[in-house]
């Protein structure tokens, strides 16, 4: 490719300050989403692939590797985010702990 310009490694995952960022998703992403994201930062940042020399190119694949298996496993995952703070979604309980059906949801067509 004449003229293009490689696309800088991103930030190490302590400056980007969480695994989102570094994987450069939103904390709402879908695991398709995070997928992608891995993928096409993987091709550009893998060793095997990358141009760029020195020990930050392996050190940022590692960083966005670690970070997928992180928020592809959903267990992992639910436990990154209630580290971050984040809220957990529970099925709404009603006095004695059963749960409240709702109409709009529950029925089948």
């Amino acid at each position: 490719m004449a003229g293009a310009v490689p696309l800088a490694a991103p930030p190490a995952l302590a400056a980007a300050g969480s695994l989102y960022e570094a994987l450069r998703v939103g904390r709402a992403a879908t695991p398709v989403e995070i997928k992608a994201a891995y993928r096409a930062m993987a091709k550009r940042l893998h060793p095997d692939a990358s141009r760029a020399s020195g020990a930050a190119a392996p050190a940022a694949f590692l960083e966005i590797r670690r970070a997928y298996e992180t928020l592809s496993d959903p267990d992992a995952r639910a436990r990154y985010d209630r580290s971050l703070g984040m809220p957990h979604h529970r099925p709404v309980l009603a006095a004695g702990g059963v749960r409240v059906r709702r109409w709009e949801t529950d029925q089948c067509w």
